[in-house]
C-alpha cells in the first residue's frame, strides 16, 4: 500500500480542506512530519487509518470524535484518501456520524456514517475530481462493506495495520524496561494474543467445572447413603441381604393368612344365606293366611263378573235401539224446521222480482255516465302538463330574478377584489424591502455559536485543569510519603546488611577449634576470637527479605514519578489547549447577544411568515378574480337561456288553457267530477248485482228446502221401522239370559274400566295364592333337616381373622418399601459411581491440558507465553541484524531461555548481548539512545514478522512515530541510515518527530502548523 493524495476537512486540528499530495515528496521518500505538540502530526496517521479501516491509529477515538471545533457548523468532516496497491489504484472516502444543519427549517440534524470505494480507472490521472467514467464503484454507504473490502485489498485488519505501518516507538521503550508482567501485557497488545489467554481461561472454566461437578457427586453419593442411613455401600448391600429373606417370609404369611380370612368370608355368606331362607319362610306362611281369609270375598266377585260378562252380550242391542230413537226424535225436528223456512222464502220472492225489474232500467244511464267520465280522463294528461308547465314558468322566473341578483353581487365582489389585491401587493413589495436589509442574521448566528463552543471548551478545559492540579497535589504528597517510606526501607537494608558483614567474624569464630588450622589464615592458635556482644544475630535471609523490601519501594516511587510527570505533562497540554482556546466572551455577554439574536431571529421569522402568507393571500386572490369573472360571464349566459325559454313556455301554457272549461282547469275540480262520475256508475252497478244475486240466491234456497223436506220425511219412515224390529229382538234375548226385565239387565251392567279392575283383582289372588304355594314348597325341601345358624359368632371370627391379616400386610408393606428404597439407592449409587469415573478420566486430560496451558510446568511456561516466545524469537531475528547495522555490530537481542524467578513470566525475559564483553545482560542496562535503537528494531522487526504472517503482504509505507530525540548526533546517524537502507529497497518511510536535528537532515518534510483558528499542512520538497 503506497499513499498517493490525502484530503482531510475538519477532521482533528485541521479547520479547513487539507490536501496532502505525496508524489510530490518523490518516488519512494524518507521524509519528516514535522510540528509542535498538538499541532496535528499523528492526525495524519489517524486519517490514514480511518479512511482505510473507519478506526484512528491509536483505537482510542472515534470517527464522530474527530470531528474539529474550528470548523464552520455548514462543514463536513471527512478524509478522502487515494492509494496504490501494486498497479491498481483506489479511492476511499469516509464521513463519520455528525451533526449538520437542516436543509429546510432552522437546527440540526444527525447525518449517519458513509463510506465510498472506487478503482481508478487505468491511465487516468488520480485526482478527486473524477467523474463515473474515470472510476469504478466498488462499495457505497454502508461502511462495513467499504472497510471488509479494503481489508481483502490490503490484506490486513485495523490491528495489523498499526503494528505493520505505524511504529509507537513507546510502546518499544516499554517493552524494553518493563518487568515481567508488564512485559507479557506489552507483548500481548503488540502481537495481539489475546484469543490464547481466552485459551487458558477456557481451559481452566473447563477444568473447575469437572472438579465442581466431581465435588457435587461426591456430595451427591453421600446424600444418598444418609438418606438410607447407611454409611457405606457395603453397609447397604449387607442391609438388603438382611431384609430380603424377611420380606419372603411375611409375603408367606400374608397368602396363608389371606386364604384363611376367604375362607371365613365364604362360611359367613353361607349361614346368611340360610338364615335369608328361614326368614322367607315365616314370611310366605303369613301371607298364605292372609290368602285365605280374602277366599269368601273372591267368590262374591268372581259371581258379580259372571252376570257382567251376560249383560254385555246385550250391549250392543241396547246401544242401537237407543241410536235409533234419538235419529227419528231428531227427524221430527229437522222437518218442522223445513217447512218453516220453506213458507218464509216465498213470501219474500214477491219483493226480489219487483227490485230485480227496476235493477234492469239503469242501463242508459250507465252508458251516459261512462262517456263524461273518458272524456274527463283525457283532459288529466294535458292538466297535468298545464300544471307543470305553470310551475316551471314560476321556477323559471324565480330562478332568472336570483341570477340577475347574484350577477350584480359579482359585480361588487370584482370590484373589492380587485382592491385588495392592490394593497397586499403593496404590501408584499414593501416587506420584501425591509427582508433585504437583514441579510447578516444567518452570521451572525454561526458566529454566536463558535461563541458559545469556545465557551464550552474553555470551561471544559479549565475544569480538567483543575482537576489536574488536584490530581498532581495529591500524587505530589504521595510521593513525599514514598520517597521517606523508601529512604526508611534504604536505610534498614544498608544496616541490615553491614550487621551481617560485622556478624561473619562471629560465624567463623564459632567454628574454630583448637590445634585446627583457620580457613581464613591457617593458624592453629586462636587467641583472640570474635566474642557475642549480645546483639541478636541477622540472618542472610532477613538482608535479602530488607533488600527486596527496599527495591519494592522504590519501584513504587518510580512509578509515582511517571505518574507525577503523565500528570505534568496533561496539566501542560491543557494549559497550551486554554491557551489557544483564546479567551471566551462572558456567559452575561453570551445571554444577552443570545436574546438579542432571538429577537431578531423571532421577528425575522414573523415577516417570513407574514411574506408567506401575503404570498399566499395574492395568489389566492387572483385565483379567486379569475373564478369571478369565469362565474360572471356563465351566469349572464344562463340569463339569456332563461329568458327565450321563458318566452317559449309562456305560448304552450296559453294554448293548453284554451282546450279545458274553465272550472276544470284545477286538477282538484276535475278529479272531483270524476270521482263523483265513478261513484254515481258503482252504485248503479252495485244495485244492478245485488238484485241479481238475491233472485238467484232465493230461487236456490226454495229449491233446497223443498228437496230436504222429501229426504227428511222418507229418513223418518226408514228409521221408524228399524227401531221396531232391534225391539223385539232385544227382549227375546233378555229373556233368553235370564234377566227378569230391563232393570235387571241394567243393575248388571258395568262399565269398562270397572270390568277390567275386576277381573284384574280376581287374576291377582289367583296369581299370589299359586306363588306363595309353589315357594313354600321349595323352601321346605331346601330346609329340610337344617337349623338356624350363628351369625354373630361367625362375623367375630371373620373379623378377628381380618384383622391379622391386615397387619401382617401392613408389615410386609413397610419392609417392601423399605427394600426398594434401598434398592434404587444401590442403583443410583452405582450409576453416581459410573458417571464419577467417566469424570475423573475427563478430568485425567482436561486437567493436566489446564495446568500445563495456564504454565504450571518445569518451565512456567504458560500457552499465551509458549505463543508469545515463538513470535518473539522470530522478531528477536529480524531485529538483532538491524541492530547489529546501527550498533556496528556490537548488540543482538536474546530470548532468556532459563526462569530465574518462579514467580516472573518465563519464556519472555528480553537480554541484550553485547560482542565488546561477550556478556548477555538485561535490556535495562542500556543507555537512552542504545534503547531507541533497539525499540527501533524491534519495531522494524515486528513490522516485518507480521508482514509475513499476513501472507507475504507487502506494505510500501512506515511511519515511525517520536522517540529520536534521545539520540546523539553519531546514533541520530545511524538510525536515519538505517531507515534510508528501508527507503532504498523501495519502501517510503515517514517519521514523526518534532526534533530540530532531524530538520536539519531530512529535505523532505510535511509540516503542520498550528494556528488559532486550526491547523494547516505546508509541503516542503528539496
Amino acid at each position: 500500500m503506497k499513499p498517493i493524495l490525502l484530503a482531510m476537512q475538519a477532521f482533528g486540528p485541521f479547520a479547513e480542506r487539507e490536501v496532502i499530495d505525496f508524489r510530490a515528496l518523490g518516488e519512494h521518500p524518507l521524509f519528516l512530519i514535522n510540528g509542535a505538540t498538538g499541532a496535528g502530526k499523528t492526525t495524519i496517521l489517524d486519517a490514514i487509518s480511518y479512511a482505510l479501516f473507519g478506526k484512528t491509529t491509536g483505537a482510542e477515538r472515534q470517527g464522530e470524535q474527530m470531528r474539529c471545533h474550528h470548523a464552520a457548523v455548514d462543514v463536513a468532516t471527512e478524509v478522502d484518501f487515494i492509494f496504490a496497491i501494486g498497479t491498481n489504484i483506489y479511492r476511499v472516502q469516509r464521513l463519520p456520524t455528525q451533526w449538520r444543519p437542516k436543509l429546510r427549517g432552522e437546527g440540526l440534524k444527525e447525518d449517519r456514517a458513509t463510506a465510498t470505494l472506487w478503482q481508478i480507472t487505468a491511465g487516468t490521472e488520480p485526482t478527486f475530481d473524477l467523474n463515473t467514467d474515470q472510476q469504478k464503484l466498488l462499495a457505497s454507504r454502508k461502511v462495513n462493506d467499504v472497510t471488509q473490502h479494503v481489508e481483502q485489498l490490503i490484506g490486513l485488519k485495523a490491528d495489523q495495520f498499526r503494528q505493520v505501518v505505524v511504529l509507537p516507538q513507546g510502546k518499544f521503550r516499554e517493552l524494553l524496561t518493563a518487568d515481567a508482567g508488564q512485559r507479557e501485557d506489552i507483548f500481548a497488545q503488540l502481537f495481539q494474543t489475546h484469543r490464547y489467554l481466552l485459551i487458558e481461561e477456557q481451559l481452566k472454566e473447563s477444568a473447575r467445572e469437572l472438579r465442581q461437578q466431581m465435588r457435587q457427586h461426591e456430595q451427591n453419593l453421600q446424600a444418598l447413603l444418609d438418606d438410607a442411613k447407611v454409611t457405606s455401600e457395603q453397609e447397604l448391600t449387607e442391609r438388603l441381604q438382611q431384609l430380603r429373606p424377611q420380606l419372603s417370609q411375611l409375603e408367606q404369611q400374608k397368602t396363608s393368612q389371606a386364604k384363611a380370612v376367604q375362607q371365613l368370608r365364604s362360611q359367613l355368606l353361607q349361614a346368611q344365606h340360610v338364615q335369608k331362607q328361614f326368614a322367607q319362610q315365616q314370611q310366605l306362611l303369613s301371607e298364605r293366611d292372609q290368602l285365605r281369609n280374602r277366599e269368601p270375598q273372591i267368590n262374591t266377585q268372581q259371581q258379580r263378573l259372571e252376570r257382567a260378562k251376560k249383560a254385555q252380550q246385550l250391549a250392543a242391542d241396547s246401544q242401537h235401539l237407543a241410536l235409533l230413537q234419538q235419529q227419528s226424535q231428531e227427524l221430527r225436528s229437522r222437518t218442522e224446521q223445513l217447512q218453516t223456512q220453506q213458507q218464509q222464502l216465498s213470501e219474500s220472492k214477491q219483493q226480489v222480482e219487483q227490485a230485480y225489474q227496476r235493477a234492469l232500467q239503469l242501463d242508459d244511464d250507465n252508458q251516459t255516465l261512462r262517456r263524461q267520465l273518458e272524456q274527463q280522463r283525457q283532459w288529466l294528461p294535458k292538466l297535468e302538463s298545464l300544471q307543470q308547465m305553470a310551475t316551471e314558468q314560476q321556477q323559471l322566473a324565480a330562478k332568472l330574478t336570483q341570477d340577475q341578483r347574484q350577477l350584480t353581487e359579482i359585480d361588487g365582489e370584482l370590484q373589492q377584489q380587485r382592491e385588495n389585491n392592490i394593497h397586499a401587493q403593496q404590501q408584499l413589495d414593501e416587506l420584501r424591502t425591509a427582508l433585504d436589509q437583514q441579510t447578516s442574521l444567518e452570521a451572525e448566528q454561526h458566529q454566536l455559536t463558535l461563541w458559545q463552543q469556545q465557551r464550552q471548551r474553555h470551561e471544559e478545559l479549565e475544569r480538567q485543569q483543575q482537576q489536574l492540579r488536584q490530581q498532581q497535589q495529591q500524587l505530589q504528597q504521595q510521593l513525599l510519603a514514598q520517597r521517606a517510606t523508601t529512604h526508611a526501607a534504604e536505610q534498614q537494608s544498608q544496616h541490615l546488611e553491614n550487621r551481617w558483614y560485622d556478624q561473619q567474624a562471629l560465624t567463623l569464630a564459632r567454628t574454630l577449634e583448637s590445634g585446627k588450622p583457620c580457613p581464613v589464615c591457617g593458624a592453629t592458635e586462636h587467641p583472640s576470637p570474635a566474642h557475642n556482644q549480645d546483639e541478636e544475630l541477622v540472618e542472610h535471609q532477613q538482608v535479602i527479605a530488607a533488600r527486596k523490601t527496599f527495591q519494592q519501594e522504590q519501584q513504587k516511587q518510580q512509578q509515582l514519578e511517571q505518574q507525577l510527570s503523565h500528570s505534568q505533562n496533561r496539566l501542560d497540554l491543557v494549559q497550551q489547549q486554554l491557551h489557544e482556546n483564546g479567551e471566551p466572551k462572558a456567559p452575561q455577554q453570551l445571554d444577552q447577544l443570545r436574546q438579542q439574536l432571538a429577537a431578531k431571529t423571532s421577528h425575522y421569522q414573523q415577516q417570513r411568515r407574514q411574506l408567506v402568507r401575503l404570498n399566499q393571500q395574492i395568489s389566492e386572490g387572483q385565483q379567486r378574480l379569475e373564478q369571478l369573472g369565469t362565474k360572471q360571464r356563465t351566469l349572464a349566459e344562463r340569463i339569456h337561456q332563461q329568458q327565450l325559454q321563458k318566452q317559449t313556455a309562456d305560448e304552450r301554457l296559453r294554448m293548453l288553457r284554451q282546450e279545458i272549461p274553465e272550472d276544470l282547469r284545477s286538477a282538484e275540480q276535475l278529479q272531483q267530477s270524476m270521482s263523483a262520475l265513478e261513484h254515481q256508475l258503482q252504485q248503479n252497478l252495485s244495485r244492478q248485482r245485488r238484485a241479481t244475486e238475491q233472485r238467484e240466491q232465493l230461487l236456490e234456497q226454495l229449491s233446497a228446502v223443498a228437496s230436504q223436506l222429501d229426504s227428511t220425511g222418507q229418513q223418518a219412515k226408514n228409521v221408524q221401522q228399524q227401531h221396531q224390529h232391534v225391539e223385539q229382538k232385544f227382549q227375546k234375548q233378555l229373556q233368553e239370559l235370564g234377566f227378569a226385565s230391563n232393570n235387571d239387565y241394567e243393575s248388571a251392567r258395568l262399565s269398562s274400566g270397572e270390568y277390567q279392575q275386576l277381573e284384574q283383582q280376581i287374576a291377582e289372588f289367583k296369581q299370589q295364592v299359586t306363588r306363595v304355594d309353589s315357594l313354600l314348597f321349595e323352601l321346605q325341601q331346601a330346609l329340610d333337616g337344617k337349623q338356624a345358624p350363628d351369625i354373630d359368632a361367625l362375623q367375630q371370627q371373620q373379623q378377628a381373622a381380618e384383622s391379622e391379616r391386615q397387619r401382617s400386610e401392613q408389615d410386609w408393606l413397610a419392609l417392601r418399601d423399605q427394600c426398594i428404597q434401598l434398592e434404587n439407592v444401590l442403583k443410583r449409587v452405582n450409576n453416581s459411581k459410573k458417571q464419577a469415573e467417566q469424570l475423573h478420566k475427563r478430568y485425567a486430560v482436561q486437567g493436566t491440558l489446564a495446568d500445563v496451558a495456564s504454565g504450571q510446568n518445569t518451565q512456567r511456561l504458560s500457552l499465551h507465553r509458549f505463543v508469545l516466545s515463538v513470535l518473539l524469537d522470530d522478531v528477536l531475528n529480524v531485529a538483532s541484524e538491524r541492530l547489529q547495522q546501527m550498533t556496528h555490530g556490537r548488540y543482538q537481542l536474546l530470548r532468556e531461555q532459563t526462569v530465574a524467578d518462579a514467580r516472573s513470566a518465563g519464556g519472555l525475559t528480553l537480554l541484550v548481548e553485547d560482542a565488546y564483553t561477550g556478556q548477555q545482560r538485561s535490556t535495562k542496562t542500556l543507555s537512552g539512545g542504545e534503547g531507541f535503537m533497539a525499540a527501533l528494531a524491534l519495531a522494524l522487526g515486528l513490522s516485518d514478522v507480521v508482514q509475513s504472517y499476513a501472507g507475504g503482504i507487502r506494505l510500501d509505507t512506515l511511519f515511525v512515530d517520536e522517540g529520536f530525540g534521545s539520540l546523539d548526533d553519531e546514533a541520530l546517524d545511524m538510525a536515519i541510515n538505517t531507515l534510508a537502507e528501508l527507503r532504498a529497497s523501495g519502501r517510503t518511510i515517514g517519521i514523526i518527530s518534532h526534533v530540530r536535528e532531524l530538520k536539519d537532515r531530512l529535505q523532505d518534510r510535511i509540516d503542520v502548523i498550528r494556528e488559532r483558528s486550526g491547523s494547516r499542512i505546508v509541503m516542503r520538497t528539496q
